[in-house]
C-alpha cells in the first residue's frame, strides 16, 4: 500500500513510473498476514462529522485519494476488519485509479551503474531507472540467534489448526502483538502458554505507540495474573534442546537475580516479528541499515543514506520515527507518500510544493493553525513526525502543509530563514497507572506544555535555532476553538512578530526516551540509537 499510494500521486501529476510486483495481486502481504486474519488497524466508520479530513484520523486502512466516497468502511464493518476486506480494497483502489503496476515480476538483483539503477528480474526483463522507490515493506522473518532455534516453528508459517495444540504446552518466543494474537488463538486448546522476551511488555495504552501490544490481543493477560496455567517470562532464552518428542528450553530470568531454569515444552513458535530483506541489492548498491538491520537508513526527505536517487515508501520508513509516530503502518506512511511524492516533484520535475499565502497578522495565522489542527488528519497520525511550517517572508507567511518536520528544521523554506513549525505531540511519558492521571485544569494555560494528551506545538525556528516555542493546552475532545486554546497562541504570534531577530535560543525540553529523535546531531549515532532500542 505505501507503493500504491505513492504511484497515485506520481500519476495525478502525470509522472513517467513504473511499480512492480512479485506477486500477481497489488497488498499480497495481507492474503497471509496476520495469520489469524483480524487487523488491529481501527475501522471507525462513524465520526459524528461530514469533513473528509477529520474522519481520515480515525481511519486506518483508507488511502489517499479525491474520491472521498471510496473509502474502506465500504469493505467492512467491524470496527477491527478481517485482513481480506484489506486485500479486496487495495486490488480495487489499484484498479480504480489505473496505476501502472506491473505483477509476477520478482527482481533478482539491484544494481547501480552510473547514475542510474538496473533492476534484473528473475524471468530475464531488466529494468532501468533514474530514481528508485523501494516499498517491499518488512518481509523476512526475524530469527533471534538462540542455540537451538531450527526447533521452533515460525509465525509466518506455522500450522493454524488449533486442534494440533489440544492439551500442548507451548512457548511463544516473543511479546508483541504477533506472538499475542497467536497465544489468544490456540488459548482454548493449550495446556500451558508461556511468552517470552527480554523486555517487558509495553502496553499500546500507555506509550501511545500502535506498534505495543493492543488490548484486542492481551486478554491471555488475565490469565496469566488469575493463575490459570499461563505466564509472560521476561527472560533470555539462552538454549532449546530436543529431548525425545519434547523441547527443553534453558531460560536466564530478567527479575529474579539472574536464575536460570530449564523448562519443557511440546512446542515452541516464533513469533520475532520481520526486518527489511536487503537480499535483492548487489554488494556495492546495498542501503544502510539500522535498528538491528530492522529498517533501512534514511535522510528527512526518505531518501537513503548512501543510495543517491533511492527513496523508500512504506512501513520501511518507519526508520525515521520509530516507536515515535506511526510510519509503520497504513495510517502513517500514506501521508509519507504523499510527502516523498510532493519532494519528488519538486526536486525532479520542477513543480513547487503546494502553498497559499497569510498576511502578517497574529489573528489570521492563530486562525489557520487552529483550523489546521483541528481537521488535519497527517498532523493528528504522524504525531511530532509530519509537520505544517509557516514561512515569515517579511511581507506575509508562506504556508505550506504536511512535511517532515526533520526536514522542514534542515531546510531554508521560500529564501527565509524565520519558520514556524506546527505539530501535533503527545506530552513527556506517562509513569503510573495511564488511567489515573492528574491532568492539568483547561483554564492553567501557563501549564500548557504538561498537557499529557495530543495537542498542538508551535515552535519558531531562527536561522536553523530553535528560539521559542507554544503549547496549545490539550482538550478532551481533541477540539481546540476556546478562548484558552485561541487567545494564548494568538498572544504568542504577537510576541514573535515584534521580536524580528531572536537571539537566545530556547531550550526546549528533553525527555529520556525521545532524546536521539529531537536532536538531529544524535540522529545518526548508530551506536546510541541501537542502545536505546535494545534497552
Amino acid at each position: 500500500p505505501g507503493g500504491l499510494q505513492l504511484a497515485y500521486f506520481l500519476g495525478k501529476n502525470s509522472i513517467d513510473y513504473l511499480v512492480l510486483d512479485k506477486a500477481d495481486v497489488p497488498g499480497s502481504t495481507f492474503q497471509t498476514f496476520p495469520r489469524h486474519r483480524t487487523l488491529i488497524s481501527i475501522n471507525k466508520r462513524f465520526t459524528g462529522s461530514d469533513h473528509p479530513e477529520f474522519n481520515m484520523r480515525h481511519d486506518w486502512n483508507s488511502l489517499l485519494c479525491d474520491d472521498d466516497d471510496f473509502r474502506f468502511k465500504l469493505y467492512d464493518k467491524q470496527f477491527f476488519p478481517h485482513a481480506d476486506s484489506l486485500v479486496n480494497y487495495i486490488a480495487d483502489y489499484a484498479e480504480r485509479h489505473r496505476l501502472n503496476v506491473r505483477y509476477n515480476t520478482k527482481i533478482s538483483v539491484i544494481q547501480r551503474s552510473g547514475d542510474s539503477y538496473t533492476l534484473q528480474a528473475e524471468d530475464g526483463q531488466k529494468f532501468q531507472c533514474d530514481i528508485l522507490i523501494v516499498a517491499t515493506g518488512l518481509s523476512r522473518p526475524n530469527v533471534p540467534m538462540i542455540k537451538g532455534i531450527e526447533h521452533t516453528e515460525n509465525y509466518a508459517d506455522m500450522s493454524l489448526d488449533q486442534d494440533e495444540f489440544e492439551n500442548q504446552r507451548v512457548l511463544i518466543i516473543g511479546k508483541k502483538n504477533s506472538a499475542f494474537e497467536t497465544a489468544e488463538h490456540i488459548v482454548s486448546n493449550a495446556a500451558l502458554i508461556h511468552l517470552c522476551s527480554p523486555k517487558s511488555i509495553r502496553m499500546a495504552w500507555k506509550t501511545h505507540y500502535v506498534g505495543d501490544l493492543r488490548a484486542i490481543n492481551n486478554n491471555i493477560l488475565d490469565t496469566y495474573q488469575l493463575k490459570s496455567q499461563n505466564a509472560v517470562l521476561d527472560a533470555e532464552v539462552i538454549a532449546i534442546e530436543k529431548q525425545g518428542d519434547k523441547l527443553r528450553v534453558t531460560f536466564r530470568y530478567g527479575h529474579a537475580e539472574g536464575e536460570v531454569e530449564k523448562i519443557e515444552y511440546d512446542r515452541v513458535l516464533c513469533c520475532a516479528g520481520f526486518k527489511f530483506d536487503s537480499s535483492i541489492f548487489a554488494e556495492d548498491t546495498r542501503p544502510a541499515l539500522m535498528y538491528n538491520d530492522k529498517y533501512p537508513e534514511l535522510k528527512p526527505n526518505f531518501e537513503s543514506v548512501n543510495c543517491p536517487n533511492m527513496f523508500f515508501a512504506g512501513t520501511v520508513t518507519h526508520s525515521l520515527d520509530y516507536r515515535k509516530a506511526t510510519s509503520g503502518f497504513i495510517h502513517g506512511f500514506r501521508y509519507n507518500s504523499r510527502a516523498l511524492a510532493n519532494l519528488l516533484l519538486e526536486h525532479y520535475e520542477g513543480v513547487a510544493l503546494e502553498k497559499f499565502t497569510i498576511a502578517l497578522d497574529a489573528e489570521q495565522i492563530t486562525e489557520r493553525v487552529l483550523d489546521r489542527v483541528n481537521h488535519s488528519g497527517g498532523l493528528w497520525q504522524q504525531p511530532g513526525f509530519i509537520a505544517d511550517v509557516a514561512v515569515h517572508t517579511g511581507s506575509g507567511f508562506t504556508y505550506i502543509k504536511e512535511l517532515p518536520k526533520n526536514y522542514i528544521t534542515s531546510n531554508t523554506f521560500e529564501g527565509s530563514s524565520d519558520l514556524y513549525v506546527l505539530t501535533l505531540e503527545y506530552g513527556a511519558p506517562i509513569m503510573g497507572d495511564p488511567f489515573a492521571v492528574e491532568r492539568i485544569h483547561r483554564k492553567n494555560v501557563d501549564a500548557a506544555d504538561a498537557s499529557q494528551f495530543l495537542h498542538p506545538v508551535v515552535r519558531r525556528y531562527y536561522n536553523g535555532v530553535l528560539v521559542a516555542r507554544h503549547d496549545v493546552i490539550e482538550d478532551l475532545e481533541a477540539t481546540w476553538v476556546e478562548s484558552e486554546h485561541v487567545e494564548p497562541l494568538k498572544a504568542f504570534f504577537i510576541r514573535q512578530l515584534m521580536n524580528n531577530e531572536p537571539r537566545e535560543k530556547y531550550q526546549e525540553k528533553m525527555y529520556s526516551h525521545d532524546t536521539i529523535y529531537h536532536d538531529p546531531v544524535m540522529m545518526h549515532k548508530k551506536a546510541e540509537i541501537k542502545a536505546m532500542e535494545m534497552g
